[in-house]
């Protein structure tokens, strides 16, 4: 199907010159390139190469998206493993990787305790050495976990690298630990949340509320 859209002649005013549109391309490529030195300065080493590899992405044309995603991977024994959502999946066939638009997860326990998480943005590839996927989520991810004792844990960072299958989180990013009269803050951590264990691994401080 072709369609022709309306045009409308500019009047003298409306007009631009070769010269006006060659320096507000300028501008606009200086502040691009302003803006992409600042992000890169400011962001960790996670954070660059996700930065990066969203740049190679821009390079190639993705094969197909899907919207409103709502997965649920179940165990062998019929129970929930973990459920995994997305307001958009866009999907690039070289390297195969998928981008993901406000991704969440719920991961489930056979102890009955949940982990939710979010972020504003992420990718899902596949990882061969541990033969499973492997995301990568970054901006503002949230973890919300609730104990089978009912104990409520909230965790912050700015980058993280989930094993759904496994179970298994790390980040390199800074991290805020908060739960019931506890807080603690670290440069990174590991997370085995099938066993409710984590482990900082650097900069480690406590605080404890009375």
């Amino acid at each position: 199907m072709t369609f022709t859209l309306p045009t409308k002649t500019p009047t003298y005013s409306q007009q631009v010159t070769p010269r006006s549109s060659l320096k507000k391309h300028l501008l606009a490529i200086l502040l691009l390139s302003a803006v992409m030195y600042y992000l890169l300065d400011s962001a960790t080493d996670e954070e660059v190469l996700a930065i990066s590899r969203l740049m190679e992405l821009q390079a190639q044309d993705y094969d197909y998206f899907m919207a409103d995603v709502d997965s649920v991977h179940y165990l062998e024994s019929g129970l929930a493993d973990y459920r995994f959502q997305a307001s958009r999946l866009t999907h690039f066939p070289n390297p195969e990787i998928s981008i993901l638009d406000t991704p969440r997860f719920l991961l489930f326990s056979e102890d009955n305790s949940t982990w939710e998480i979010k972020a504003a943005n992420g990718s899902i590839e596949f990882d061969p050495t541990k033969n499973q996927d492997r995301l990568e989520l970054n901006e503002n991810v949230t973890i919300y976990g609730l104990t089978a004792d009912g104990r409520e844990i909230n965790i912050y960072t700015d980058t993280l690298t989930i094993y759904p299958e496994d179970k298994l989180l790390s980040t390199q990013s800074s991290v805020l630990f908060e739960s019931e009269g506890f807080r603690s803050t670290s440069l990174g951590i590991t997370a085995d949340l099938s066993a409710n264990t984590f482990r900082q691994l650097a900069d480690g401080q406590f605080r404890y509320d009375n």
